[in-house]
């Protein structure tokens, strides 16, 4: 994937990246089955910001914990949405550690694969995502090592949330990101300069990197 502005954050200066894709494929307790897919970028110094690792191999990592949650999802046999997840959480850190990965690493690959399996969900009982959650049909719940949750209804919780009837959207500035006319690079006649991204989508909420 190319990217339309060169978007640097600490060391980095990205101007394009491979992704990932997943297709995942489930089946309900009635038979009916159904497919999901999720996809990401595989960003070199996002997860992993240590400088002694190239470009290359902190993508190669992100793909090593993709393929690792895959096998470790497969073998594990029937369970819920969130089960797979949880299941599986511990594991993969330790895994990933015995691959150099650090924890935050090791996570993208379960993270992927559960946005996949949301989405097959979803799909198969015909349901939004907001409606699974407050029915909780992912089967969330605590964990038995999270004390502070002990005895938590988890269903009743779930049950009372309500969507937000708005959401403020966070315009992410690059360290190279053009900021006056002349610091202009592309002029494709989309936004591209901060006061022309404000002009355009009106944001108020900023995060500079």
């Amino acid at each position: 994937m190319r990217l339309r502005l060169p978007f640097r954050f600490g060391v980095v200066t990205l101007t394009s990246a491979p992704q990932a894709f997943v297709r995942a494929r489930i089946a309900l307790e009635d038979g009916k089955e159904d497919e999901g897919a999720a996809a990401e970028m595989l960003v070199p110094k996002w997860f992993d910001k240590d400088p002694a690792l190239s470009n290359e191999q902190n993508i190669d990592q992100l793909r090593a914990s993709l393929a690792l949650a895959r096998d470790a999802y497969l073998a594990a046999g029937d369970n819920t949405a969130f089960g797979h997840w949880i299941d599986n959480y511990g594991p993969q850190i330790a895994l990933g550690a015995a691959q150099g990965m650090n924890s935050l690493t090791a996570c993208f690959g379960p993270a992927l694969i559960d946005r996949a399996l949301l989405d097959a969900l979803c799909r198969a009982l015909g349901v939004s995502f907001y409606e699974a959650v407050r029915s909780n049909l992912p089967g969330i719940s605590a964990p038995g090592w999270q004390a502070d949750l002990a005895g938590f209804d988890m269903d009743e919780f779930l049950s009372q949330l309500s969507p937000a009837t708005q959401i403020a959207a966070r315009h992410t500035v690059g360290l190279l990101d053009p900021v006056t006319p002349a610091d202009k690079k592309v002029n494709d006649g989309l936004p591209e300069t901060l006061g022309e991204v404000v002009a355009r989508y009106g944001h108020r909420w900023f995060k500079l990197k």
